[in-house]
């Protein structure tokens, strides 16, 4: 070997360790930089000629690349969507138990919630029933009901609030959506652009997977790299980034029977399958296809819980429980004789006359400001308390039908904050679960790709001492070729 081949050997040797230095320098400066990813430098020996007698040419920086894995990345989306979907859910269960208000006792009742309101509507009967001309009593009548009625409208307003943010955040997570795609398709040309020019482009792969971290919290998302170093999105199928080119998603509808809030594909003309993530929980409490009108002629109503739409669901058993209960009364009013010795009137009356009686659309009857006109008999004789002893029987008779079994109105309404109970606890623990296992997946992930300071620490001084060493011969080399031009004179 010749000595300015030797020279070049201990050149290659301090220009790779002199890389691998700045490689370990960065990796220190991002220790705390979100989404960054662990660098490494790939050496390989230079191409030997041992055919020609060559003892080596030194060592070549092969290339720098990320620490990274495509699978740790696809396992860690797919189990982020899961766990932001459920997280989603938990919350609107939570929000549903806080609303009726019911869990704060250990028999699962509370004296400010529902159950007591209607306790306290039959419980006035009760007290009618015992003095029935008792102007007092009737008095309590009506303002118990006001009070039931009061409690009825409030929880549709805010169930009905509940639905509305549903749609609403609907609509964020889709305009999210299409503005993460239209970065991802802009990363993608910047790293193409990037290393075609045969320059490394980590950071821009960092930044791409960041934001595909964060689709993947909205929707199940499929990522497919390229060979060009770009990647294609899609959503069930759909795709939403294909290289450079971006599909965006817009949502229609309004969730109603008529009108079911939908996410399309504006550019494809297609309805895109939402699967996991916080859009598919908005979408599905937004879905307002459960809360329909209910026929008084076909009562008892066939009522079942579905958690999936939990704000809807809830809603039509409230209606049902409405309905059920103002249509019993009002069949036995309509029967009986009043004070004045006149045919009974309904008690409950819809708000609009134009729309069927229901949960948000019942008030108690005008006429009923006479409190006379509340039947308590069908004589109409002052101490008849037929009509209102047989009031204070609905709530033990089975006018209720969950999930195909006849039940009363303590058994009905049980069943349903039951099953709002027993689904917000299987969402919350869900949710617990998809969440260790979404931050099970992301450590595995950090354990290849995170910045461990010792680890640099000791690369760094391998890099160093290595970079020295080479230096040493170069400085030992330019000794030798001072001696022998000397001595050559």
């Amino acid at each position: 070997m010749s000595t300015f081949g030797a020279y070049g050997i201990a050149v290659s040797g301090m220009f790779a360790n002199r890389t691998g230095l700045s490689v370990v320098s960065n990796n220190i400066t991002n220790v705390n930089t979100v989404g960054y990813s662990r660098q490494q430098t790939a050496l390989a020996e230079a191409c030997l000629l041992k055919s020609s007698g060559s003892e080596g040419s030194g060592v070549t920086v092969q290339e720098i690349r990320r620490a990274r894995n495509a699978l740790l990345d696809q396992t860690y989306r797919s189990q982020n969507a899961q766990a932001e979907y459920w997280n989603a859910k938990s919350a609107t269960l939570t929000d549903l138990q806080s609303m009726l208000n019911e869990f704060g006792a250990a028999d699962g009742t509370d004296d400010t919630g529902l159950q007591q309101a209607l306790t306290d509507f039959f419980g006035s009967w009760d007290e009618l029933a015992k003095d029935p001309s008792a102007q007092s009593a009737r008095s309590s009548v009506v303002e118990s009901t006001e009070s039931l009625l009061g409690m009825l409208d409030q929880l549709d307003s805010q169930l009905r609030a509940l639905q509305s943010d549903a749609v609403v955040k609907a609509g964020d997570a889709v305009t999210d959506l299409n503005d993460l795609a239209q970065q991802v398709a802009k990363l993608n040309v910047e790293i193409l652009k990037t290393e075609t020019a045969d320059v490394e482009a980590s950071d821009l792969r960092d930044q791409r997977d960041v934001l595909l971290d964060q689709m993947s919290a909205l929707v199940s998302i499929r990522v497919e790299e390229q060979d060009n170093g770009m990647v294609n999105v899609s959503i069930g199928g759909i795709p939403v980034v294909n290289e450079k080119k971006t599909y965006p998603l817009e949502l229609a509808g309004d969730g109603s029977a008529d009108s079911p809030l939908v996410v399309n594909s504006t550019s494809l003309d297609g309805t895109v399958k939402i699967s996991g993530g916080s859009l598919k929980a908005y979408l599905e409490e937004a879905d307002w296809s459960g809360a329909a009108a209910i026929d008084t002629a076909s009562l008892p109503y066939a009522y079942t819980a579905a958690a999936s739409h939990s704000v809807a669901s809830l809603w039509q058993g409230l209606n049902d429980l409405a309905v059920t209960v103002a249509n019993a009364v009002n069949q036995l009013q309509l029967t009986g004789i009043d004070l004045d010795g006149e045919s009974g009137v309904a008690f409950f009356v819809a708000v609009d006359e134009d729309q069927p009686l229901g949960l948000g659309n019942i008030a108690i009857n005008s006429a009923l400001d006479d409190l006379d006109k509340i039947v308590t008999s069908t004589t109409g004789q002052s101490g008849d308390n037929t009509i209102a002893n047989a009031i204070v029987a609905l709530q033990d008779q089975n006018l209720f039908s969950f999930d195909g079994l006849a039940v009363d109105l303590n058994g009905f309404y049980e069943a349903v904050i039951s099953w709002v109970g027993t689904a917000g606890t299987n969402a919350e623990s869900t949710a617990s679960t998809t969440a260790s296992l979404a931050t099970q997946a992301e450590n595995q992930r950090q354990a290849l790709s995170a910045v461990s300071l010792d680890e640099e620490m000791s690369r760094m001084i391998t890099y160093q001492n290595a970079y020295s060493a080479n230096a040493r011969v170069l400085s030992t080399i330019d000794s030798m070729l001072a001696d022998l031009i000397e001595e050559l004179g």
